[in-house]
């Protein structure tokens, strides 16, 4: 047995297929659209809504990568979807990664604070998901490929804010409000990266780019439905390579990461900021593909761990209100979600997370299915064996916010105890050790060839 595992890490890298798939899933006018504290119908459409897929396949071992238009996925779609597409391909289900962009515009895919899911949109997105990873098997073809990280360093802040009397706000406003005076730095860092993963034909015409990066999908708001600064990324790109190259996005751990600068004044919400942020993107893609080494022939690999983690005990609710920011209310829904928490935790005291580890070449790609903090992100690529590492936020479920324990003690919205938060605080190092255990394995096949 050991023998032929050995031979089986050993093989040789394969003929480099590869293939895209896009199916439209923007809700019907009157949908809600969650990501606020209150239920918003969906007046209209600003720009469509997608499930978009990426096959890589070396031969042996195919991978999916899904980029989902939405504010989360839940665990039960992508069940729903892996099962189908397991059975009309072949393609294992544990090889599926399919993530949520975080579009605050998006469909009522999942619960939100209060905002219910729409079983019907549920059973659609699940239906799209499959759909497009299928056409993407159908499209498999002899290609190239490319991995490269740009930076972009202007369109994305960290959201929270060390204040003078030592607690931690987010969001705690800018220049000419209130509490500006109090703050002292940004609390954390961001994640400039740009991964970028590009797919070509032979003859040199890029079909598909996968795109990683950090940030919040907050930027449009309002009531019409948006993919957010992603809606202009795919246009931007489509517009260099082709209406039929296809993009996928998967973003990074953004859980303290959105596009508003509390330091400087200015309005950082609306459709032009979008549009700003995805111009500047996916300049960056196209300066990073231009200058990629291509490859004929890569090794693929997929290994995924489950990660129990703990409910949280019961907070006290003074010390763990915010005095102001975001978070700072409204107290009828925190009251309401407590009760929730404490429910699930007498029902299920203990979480079983999935991390999920996926290799395309020398591409590494950890995953889990929180709003993680960027910190994390950023040590689990510093540590990681791969010569480029990716960290997808948001993925294959929907675990809620995943804090540093540094945030835990000094507070802000992210810690606040309600079904978008209620993992105990070493969840985030617990998620983060699971991660590079898989890409470790991943790994291992690479470093024996």
């Amino acid at each position: 047995m050991i023998v032929a595992l050995l031979c089986a890490l050993l093989q040789s890298p394969g003929e480099l297929q590869a293939g895209f798939g896009a199916v439209d899933i923007t809700p019907e006018i009157g949908a809600s659209i969650p990501g606020g504290w209150r239920a918003v119908p969906g007046r209209g459409v600003l720009d469509p809504l997608y499930a978009v897929a990426c096959v890589i396949s070396d031969g042996t071992t195919p991978v999916a990568l899904v980029g989902v238009d939405s504010i989360f996925i839940g665990k039960q779609t992508v069940k729903q979807a892996r099962e189908r597409i397991a059975k009309n391909t072949k393609i294992p289900a544990a090889n599926i990664l399919v993530a949520a962009s975080h579009t605050h515009t998006g469909g009522p895919v999942l619960l939100c604070h209060g905002v219910p899911a729409d079983p019907a949109y549920q059973e659609r997105v699940a239906s799209a998901i499959a759909k497009a990873v299928e056409d993407a098997w159908a499209a498999l073809q002899p290609c190239e490929a490319g991995v490269g990280l740009g930076k972009e360093e202007t369109i994305s802040f960290n959201r929270r804010f060390l204040m003078k009397d030592g607690k931690e706000i987010t969001h705690p406003g800018k220049p000419g409000t209130p509490h500006h005076s109090k703050i002292v730095r940004p609390a954390g860092p961001i994640d400039p990266d740009v991964g970028v993963l590009a797919v070509r034909t032979p003859a040199g015409k890029v079909i598909g780019v996968v795109v990683n990066f950090a940030c919040h999908g907050t930027a449009v708001g309002g009531d019409l439905f948006s993919a957010d600064y992603i809606g202009p990324l795919r246009k931007h790109l489509k517009a260099v390579y082709g209406e039929a190259a296809q993009v996928v996005f998967l973003n990074g751990a953004c859980g303290d990461i959105t596009q508003v600068d509390n330091q400087a004044p200015g309005n950082d919400f609306g459709p032009a900021r979008s549009e700003l942020m995805g111009g500047k993107l996916a300049a960056e893609a196209v300066r990073t593909i231009d200058r990629m080494s291509w490859m004929k022939t890569l090794s693929t690999a997929a290994a995924t761990e489950t990660v129990p983690v703990r409910i949280r005990p019961e907070p006290d609710v003074a010390t763990e209100r915010p005095a102001f920011g975001l978070g700072a209310g409204p107290e009828d829904l925190f009251a309401a979600e407590r009760k929730k928490v404490a429910e699930q935790r007498e029902k299920t005291p203990v979480v079983d997370c999935e991390v999920q580890g996926l290799r395309i070449g020398p591409l590494g790609i950890a995953t889990n299915g929180s709003e993680y903090f960027v910190e994390y992100g950023l040590r689990i690529k510093e540590a990681s064996p791969h010569k480029f590492t990716w960290f997808v936020e948001l993925a294959n479920e929907y675990i809620g916010y995943v804090c540093t324990a540094q945030a835990f003690v000094a507070g802000g919205y992210e810690p606040r105890t309600a079904e978008t938060s209620y993992l105990a605080p070493d969840g985030g190092q617990k998620l983060l050790e699971g991660a590079l255990r898989v890409l470790k394995r991943v790994a291992i096949k690479e470093i024996l060839r």
